[in-house]
């Protein structure tokens, strides 16, 4: 009976005459930053590659699961970072699959040197939504109150099942340190790393309809904040970080607020995030979320990996339903990868202001 259940609920969503998508979400932001955030493309100098894996609901019939892989590059011969981006989901029984593949750039202006940093990125994409499998979806008039799914169904199938077109997001991004107590020495270690972020997704608002109609895909707002904190002494070899984070999410309808906050320590790093409904009410709570994670590299410390895994406990009215979602992460690192031999105003542009002032080893959030 579930499993009809969110077949029903599935074409509700693709047929119903309010119907609107709902983007993909991951739980380890920090993996995949430039799905949040087309700004954050080449944000590190060197080459980036990621690789993110989401289960959604193991216990609930059907395949909802997420996969995402992109390459980003900065360097400050081209004045920021280019990217591509590659995103597949599937949703239930009938297995509809969004698909998109993105390219980005992102312009790093400095306004303070090594202090205060402001990134702009576009995302420029093709994006497609397909049925798969149109006869394992199973319509209410095709279910007998006691003998179940025994009737043929009036719905038509539709012409197409599958539509395509353009997307676009564009962001904004800024990086600033800033010293407590009112220290002025640049080089100082003792520094609060910020970095705060506004994103648009589907700023073109793409129809996304199976049926020939008009059903545009809604706009999806997103802002996010994460400080870096040292608790440890300005000469520790191995500082003690705590990074509180917060994003806040809206499409349509539909607004979520996520808090969390990460404890590190090279190579180590746990994580405990709560995401509600914005309203910090009890009977709206969604999910607690937990987070582990290695950093780690080779002898040159060219090369550089970091793994995480993550658990979303459900708590909103599905709790015990879901057996909550998995997610996987990898993050490969190269360093010295770029585009040439660097200019003498491109290797005062390299002097990024984000620093994470500890061991390389430390994994980096955002």
């Amino acid at each position: 009976m579930m499993r009809k259940l969110l077949v029903l609920l599935s074409i509700g969503f693709i047929f119903g005459s309010d119907a609107f998508a709902q983007d993909a979400t991951f739980t380890q932001f920090y993996a995949n930053r430039t799905y949040i955030n087309p700004a954050y493309a080449g944000a590190d100098l060197g080459l980036r590659f990621n690789f993110n894996y989401r289960n959604l609901w193991t216990a609930i019939p059907g395949d909802f699961s997420t996969y995402s892989g992109g390459v980003d590059i900065g360097d400050p011969n081209i004045f920021g970072g280019i990217g591509f981006l590659a995103n597949a989901s599937n949703e239930g029984e009938g297995q509809l699959q969004t698909q998109r593949y993105s390219i980005m750039y992102s312009y790093r202006l400095i306004v303070i040197p090594r202090m205060f940093d402001l990134h702009f990125g576009l995302d420029a994409a093709y994006m497609s939504k397909e049925i798969r499998d149109w006869d394992a979806f199973v319509f209410s008039d095709q279910l007998h109150p006691i003998y179940g799914n025994i009737n043929p169904t009036s719905v038509q199938r539709p012409e197409r099942l599958k539509v395509e077109m353009p997307d676009f997001n564009a962001g904004i991004l800024a990086r600033f340190n800033f010293k407590p107590g009112g220290g002025k020495s640049v080089r100082s270690k003792k520094t609060i790393a910020n970095t705060i972020g506004f994103a648009a997704h589907h700023i073109t608002q793409p129809n996304e309809s199976l049926l020939g109609r008009t059903e545009k895909l809604p706009i999806r707002f997103l802002g996010h904040y994460s400080m870096l904190v040292s608790l440890s002494k300005v000469r520790s070899k191995n500082p003690f970080y705590l990074s509180p984070n917060v994003m806040y999410e809206h499409q349509k309808t539909l607004s979520t607020l996520n808090v969390g906050v990460y404890a590190l320590r090279a190579p180590v790093m746990i994580g405990v995030w709560y995401r509600n409904e914005f309203k910090f009410e009890a009977n709206d709570t969604d999910a607690l979320m937990f987070n582990v994670g290695l950093r780690g590299m080779n002898r040159n410390k060219s090369f550089m990996y970091q793994i995480g895994y993550s658990y979303d406990l459900t708590l909103s009215k599905l709790a015990g339903s879901t057996s909550g979602s998995h997610e996987i992460a990898v993050i490969i690192e190269l360093t010295r990868a770029g585009f040439g031999q660097k200019s003498r105003y491109a290797k005062k542009r390299a002097r990024n202001c984000y620093n994470w002032q500890g061991p390389r080893s430390t994994p980096k959030i955002f």
